[in-house]
This record gives structure tokens, sequence and C-alpha cells, in this order.
């Protein structure tokens, strides 16, 4: 019992250095258990969507309990370094290196005790918490309740056992591998003058400079979504590089600029930041990355959650769309049958006649016939959707009377832009006589892909042309015709709307048949809408949260072994004569500006990741980019604000430990 009593004794006099792992290792227990509870629960299956819902927060879930591994890790060496010189102590005073083992068991034992009992109990709260406000986010689900799941829990205290486990052996073979004097030394470890390394300061800029390439200059959404990952990737290894290569390269060159570098200020800050960098520079892109995930992902969440009613509108101009390829007068018959026995009047009904949506590949100045082959092999991201109808049925919706020939046609972008004024197939061209800004049930809006109606004189061009296009061997439903059902429906309460839209697909399958036609309607969608978003909101706020803890927990552990680090250096700088306001400015301009690096360059990676992230969000059905950016700003604001919150907290340690004997 006497390691016990020693290692009890170590956790409750030594909080300044326990205090940070042990609070970040309850917080991730807690987080793991709220998650945990939440995938596992029956009632989020039976949601509407909830299928996707719940593979979204199982991979949500997944990547959390990487970055609990990570960061356990990367906490314990912070912890490690602080106590080297304790163990070694202990060793030189007695106690060999297998006493240091079993003093480890205990403490490890201790703390694990510690931080799984309270963290689960914290973790409990904060699930209850949880679906509370999940409850008020979705509005729906009475089987969605909070239940107390002990295989939930035992997975996370065994996912704990093994992190704590993994922590101890990294620990002893630490202390394995290493001679007593050098324990006692190890806070004094990396003093050397650090090399510049050009090479890795140029790769890292060159992966920056491609991320931000990359990222202004992608403009399909299905290309955003295939490089999205590439830039990320590029951005964390561009971020580490500079800044453990590229800051030493930088200081190196402020050190040869006289003018710059021979002023009290400058010198003392130069040469200090110099000989830490090499150890602290990974932990300050550590804290610019984490910074990055908390504004991407926080800003992305919250647009597509407040953002929902304008992914709605944009999509649903009406509140049924169906379509089918054959029929429609049957069609008719069913919508009014189910109006008359739902009792829902249906108004600002569109029913359009017109092609099938045809996929064309542009080449130069014209547009060739793309087969779905083609499509999906490798020109997903070109590729333009065509829908043609006649000038009659365009007259029959606007109540206008085009005079076309058989070259002329009107001109609707639905999505994206054709510039020229003639519109050419292969060997065919046509003259746009007019380009049309509305029709009705058809939005602009943005898309996956451009998106264009054209108007042509009269069906004989239309089948003509189809017939020049399309391939004989292609499926004849493309040269058919395709009719389109939109309207309204005059009824109140999402439920109703519901079940007139199940009511209505029920009588179009028995009907027509199963792949005879497609049906979407809005509230349905509403209903499914509101859970994907509050589900990605909801993880937004975990993750953020989750990578704040972090963010201050680095900048915490960082004060701490610098204050150690520069103690003695400040000293010596009194004692030939520096006076204690000088210090004190200097210690002030010396952590603010290595704190604010961080920051100032992950708000520069979120400003060029803005127009990835804007073509991303199109995937979702959210077009309102001015939305994004004013949320991007908001949450930066708040985040800074955060973050200078930390700092100054974080930042009384430092001063503590510096100024200690001043």
């Amino acid at each position: 019992m006497f390691y016990g009593k020693l290692a009890f004794t170590n956790l409750r006099k030594n909080h300044r250095g326990y205090s940070p792992f042990l609070i970040s290792m309850l917080f991730l227990v807690a987080i793991n258990t709220m998650t945990q509870i939440i995938v596992n629960n029956e009632g989020m299956r039976a949601l509407p969507g909830g299928a996707s819902a719940s593979s979204m927060f199982g991979l949500g879930h997944i990547i959390i309990m990487i970055f609990t591994v990570i960061f356990s890790f990367y906490t314990n060496s912070f912890l490690l370094k602080q106590r080297k010189r304790e163990l070694g102590l202990y060793n030189i005073l007695g106690l060999g290196k297998s006493e240091l083992y079993q003093l480890l068991i205990w403490e490890s034992f201790l703390s694990f005790l510690l931080v799984v009992i309270s963290g689960l109990i914290t973790g409990l709260v904060l699930s209850k918490l949880a679906f509370l406000v999940l409850h008020r986010m979705i509005g729906v689900g009475t089987e969605f309740v909070f239940k107390i799941m002990p295989e939930s829990l035992g997975f996370v205290t065994m996912l704990f056992a093994g992190i704590f486990f993994l922590l101890f052996l990294i620990n002893c073979l630490q202390i394995k591998r290493t001679k007593p004097i050098t324990l006692l030394q190890g806070a004094k470890k990396g003093e050397q003058e650090p090399k510049a390394r050009w090479l890795l300061a140029i790769i890292g800029l060159v992966c920056i400079v491609s991320a931000y390439w990359i990222a202004v200059t992608i403009e399909s959404p299905l290309n955003a979504l295939n490089l999205f990952f590439v830039a990320v990737v590029l951005v964390i290894f561009g971020t580490y590089f500079l800044f453990t290569a590229g800051s030493i390269a930088l200081l190196k060159l402020l050190k040869r600029n006289p003018r710059f570098y021979y002023k009290t200020n400058h010198f003392i800050s130069v040469s200090s930041m110099m000989y830490r960098m090499k150890q602290n520079a990974a932990g300050l892109a550590s804290i610019c990355i984490l910074s990055t995930m908390v504004l991407v992902t926080v800003a992305t969440t919250a647009s597509l959650y407040l953002g929902k009613k304008d992914v709605e509108e944009s999509r649903y101009p009406r509140d049924v769309a169906i379509t089918t390829n054959h029929q429609p007068e049957q069609v008719k018959k069913i919508i009014s049958k189910v109006s008359a026995e739902k009792q829902a009047p249906i108004f600002d009904q569109v029913y359009l006649t017109s092609t099938q949506s045809i996929m064309f590949s542009p080449k130069a100045d014209s547009y060739s016939y793309l087969n779905l082959n083609d499509y999906y092999s490798s020109k997903a991201s070109t590729a333009v959707m065509m829908l043609f109808m006649t000038a009659q049925e365009y007259e029959k919706h606007t109540k206008e009377k085009p005079e076309l020939k058989e070259d002329e046609i009107y001109f609707y972008p639905v999505s994206g832009d054709h510039q020229s004024d003639k519109l050419t197939f292969k060997n065919q061209s046509f003259q746009i006589k007019k380009r049309i800004h509305q029709f009705p049930g058809i939005n602009q809006q943005v898309e996956l892909t451009d998106s264009f109606v054209v108007v042509m004189a009269n069906q004989q061009v239309i089948d003509r042309c189809l017939n020049s296009w399309i391939p004989k061997k292609a499926d004849n439903r493309e040269r058919g015709p395709k009719y389109s059902f939109l309207f309204n429906i005059d009824l109140k309460g999402e439920k109703k709307r519901i079940d007139f839209a199940q009511a209505l697909r029920y009588e179009m399958q028995q009907a027509l048949g199963e792949r005879q036609y497609t049906f979407d309607d809005k509230a349905t969608f509403v209903s499914e809408n509101r859970l994907i978003t509050a589900g990605f909101m909801f993880l937004g706020i975990t993750f953020g949260a989750t990578f704040i803890l972090a963010t201050a927990l680095i900048i915490y552990y960082k004060q701490i072994s610098e204050g150690m680090d520069d103690r003695e250096r400040f000293e010596i700088l009194q004692k030939v004569g520096m006076g204690h306001k000088e210090v004190k400015k200097v210690i002030r301009s010396q952590v603010s500006m290595v704190f604010s690096f961080p920051l100032v360059i992950a708000v520069i990676h979120l400003a060029f990741a803005f127009p990835l992230i804007r073509k991303l969000l199109v995937l979702f059905g959210l077009v309102n980019w001015q939305l994004f950016l004013l949320i991007c700003g908001i949450v930066t604001v708040i985040f800074a604000l955060l973050y200078f919150i930390v700092y100054r907290l974080t930042a009384r340690t430092y001063y503590q430990l510096v100024e200690r004997k001043s």
C-alpha cells in the first residue's frame, strides 16, 4: 500500500500537472459515453431517415474514438515531460525502476478510476441533456428517449481501460530507456539551436499553396467532393511542415536582419523562440489544425441547420412532384381521387410534357450526347443536363406564344449558363432567340451539374434532333416523352401532408407498378431533412466542443512547459539589469505573438477553404452562400473570443511561473 499512498499523494499535490490531463480524459469519457448512448438507441432507427442518421452518428463516434486515442497520447506526453525530473529524483533517492513501475501502476489505476467513474456520470448527464436538445431540434420521435444501456457503458469502460494500459506501457518504456540523470534533465531537452530545414519549409509551402489552389479553382460540386480530402491532407502536412521547418527558417532570417534583431524586445523574443521552436512547433501546428477544424465543422453544420428552409424551398417549388413516361391521364385521375378522399384541395398545379433529361458533354463550343457509362466513369463533373419542350407547351404554361423558326430556340438556364448566342449539337446549330429568366414549376438554382431547358419550334424538330443525337442501340425511353406533375396541397399540419403523400404514392404504385414513376413530396423531405440537419448540427457542436477543449489544453500545457523553461532565463535577465516592467513587456509580446499565429493561420485556412466548402454544401442542397459566409464570420468571431479567453486564463500560469522570483 506504500506505493498506493505515494501515488495518491502525487495526484493530490501535483494538481497543476495532473489536472489538465485528468480533465481532458474525463471529458473524452463523457463525450464517448454520450455518443455511444445515442448511436445504440433503438428509437433512432424508428425516426424518418433514422437509418441515415444512425450511420452518420456511428461515423462521428468512430472519428471521436480515433481522436480520443491520439489526444490521450498527446496529453500524456506533456505530462510525462513535466514528471521526468520527479521520477528521476525518486530513482536517485532509492526507488529502482521496478519500484517506479509499481508507482506508475497505482497512479494509472487511481487515474483510471477517477476518470471513468466521474466521466461516466458526466456522460450520462450530458446524454440526458443531448436527448432533450435533439428532441427540441428534431421535433418528433416518441420512441427516441433517453435509456441507460449497460453495454454502452461497458464499451466505454473497456475502451479507456485499453487506453490507460497503453499509456502505462509507454511511460514504463520511457523510464526503462532513460538513465536517472537524463530523467532529472528531461525538461531541458531540446535546448540546442535548431537547424533551418529549408527543404521541408519549401515542401510545406508547396502543400499549402496546392491545397489553396484546389479550393479556389474548383468549379464542380462533384469534383469538390473528390478533392476535399486531398486538400485536407495537404493542409495538415503543409501546416506541420511550415510550423516545424518554416518557423525556424523565418526566425533565422529575422536574426540575420540587424535592424530588427538588435532591439530589446525582438532580440529576446526571437532568440527564446528559436531555441524552443523545435519542440513547440508541433504543438502550435496542432493548435492551428484544431482551430481550423472547429471553424470548418461548426460553420458547415450550423449553415446546414440554419439553412434547411432554403434547401427545402429550392428543392421543392411545389409540395408534390411526380414524373412518369406513360399514362398521364391515369395519373391525373389518381391525383384527383386522392385529393377528394383526403379533402386536400390542389392548387398551383403544373402539368408539363417534355423530353427526358438528356446528358451532354461540352466540347469546345458544342455539345455531344453522353451515355450513362461515360457519365459514371469520368464525365460526371462536366456533364450538362438538357430538357426539351415545344413552343406550344411553353405557351400553355406562360401564356406567351413564341414565334420560332426550326433553327431558333428559347433558352432557360436552370443551373449554370451558356454564354454563346448559339447552341450547337454535333452538326446542328440553333440560334438563341430569347433567354428565359423564369418558368412555372422550375426554379433557377445551383445544382450538381449545369441544367438547361430548351424550347424548340415543334415536336418534329425535337424528334429529328433526338434521332440524330441518340444512338440506335440506346434505351428507347430516352426518345420518349416525360410527363411531370407538380402541385401544392391545401392541408395544415405536417402529419396530414405526409399521410396525403403516402396515400398518393400507394395509389400510384397500384396503378402503374414499381419503377414506372418517380415521386417526391416536400413534407416527407422536410421531416427527414430535419433529423439529418439536426444530427449534423449536434455532431458539429460535439466535435467543436471537443476540439476547443483540446486546443485549450494544448495551450495550457504549452504555457506550463514554456514557463518552466523560461523562468531561469528571465531571472538571469533581471539580474543583469532588465527591469520588471521590461520583462513583463517582453513576456506579453512573446506569448501573444506565439499564440496569435495559429489563430491567424486557421482563419486564413478557412478563408481559402470557403469556395470548396461552398461547393460541397450544394451536394446537400444549400445554395445560399451568403448565409454560409455570414455564419463563417460569426463563428470566427466567437471562436476568436473563446481563444482569447483561454489564452488569458492560461497565460496567468505562465506569468506565475516566470515571475515567481522577480
